[in-house]
């Protein structure tokens, strides 16, 4: 990025939980760049040991996982770490279930449905982001 350009994740920490490498490689090579700190879990046991152990800023949270599905991450981190749970972003292919999908609706999280494009898990990181910089600039 040239000085010039405004990014609005550069003091940002991202945990990706996602057993599939391919998509675990293409965010850290693309967002990696981007953020303050970006850590990754491939399983539930790890994922759940890092999200408990820090504060992340976003948590990309695939929904099937060996040794512990991203569901029970969830409701981990919602009975540990409540604060947390506005920052999951799930990221899944598996939404077709009614459970899955009621789950993830009564969670208030966002999901990127794979496959997704970069651009929309850019956008959806960011989104928020954006409208927090606006509200805080917006006169009174």
């Amino acid at each position: 990025m040239n000085g010039n350009t405004y990014n609005p994740l550069h003091d940002k920490t991202v945990l990706i939980i996602d057993d599939e490498q391919i998509v675990v490689d293409v965010i850290k090579e693309v967002i990696g760049p981007l953020v303050k700190r970006l850590d990754t879990a491939g399983d539930g046991i790890d994922a759940l040991a890092k999200a408990l152990a820090s504060d992340y800023d976003y948590i990309l949270l695939d929904i099937m996982l060996p040794k512990m599905s991203g569901m029970e991450i969830f409701k981990l981190i919602e009975d540990y770490k409540p604060h947390l749970v506005k920052n999951i972003i799930f990221i899944t292919g598996d939404i077709e279930t009614v459970d899955i999908r009621n789950h993830i609706r009564k969670s208030g999280c966002r999901v990127l449905d794979k496959p997704f494009m970069i651009k929309e898990l850019f956008n959806v990181m960011t989104c928020c982001e954006h409208l927090a910089g606006a509200i805080s600039k917006a006169p009174l």
